[in-house]
């Protein structure tokens, strides 16, 4: 019993459901260059109701995923999963609001010594 509750989350791997929902639905859109296009989902874009109907609660995971989009041959070039980018993000917030629930201490009267 310990065993399971000592585990740790890991994130949900990128599933087909995930890569098409963000060829369908994808509103965020960058040149870069040579034929090719990013795509990704933003998090007002995922937040819709049919995107939720479509991937429901990997939703909020579809935002993490980035494609690389050939024009010219009408294909996928590479899948970029950000995901691990996003727990750093959430990570260094968390540290920076632990120290606000630090408890102050006076700090000792500073003495002048000749």
């Amino acid at each position: 019993m310990t065993r399971l509750a000592c585990q740790t989350w890991h994130t949900a791997p990128v599933s087909a459901a995930m890569i098409s929902a963000v060829l369908d639905f994808a509103d965020v859109h960058r040149d870069l260059g040579g034929g090719r296009t990013l795509l990704r989902l933003s998090l007002e874009r995922a937040a819709r109701a049919d995107v939720i109907l479509r991937l429901g609660r990997d939703a909020e995971r579809a935002v993490d995923i980035g494609l690389v989009w050939n024009d010219r041959e009408d294909q996928i070039v590479r899948v970029i999963d950000d995901a691990a980018l996003r727990a750093s993000r959430q990570a260094a917030w968390e540290e920076a609001f632990d120290l606000f629930d630090a408890e102050e201490s006076e700090p000792p009267p500073q003495r002048l010594y000749a």
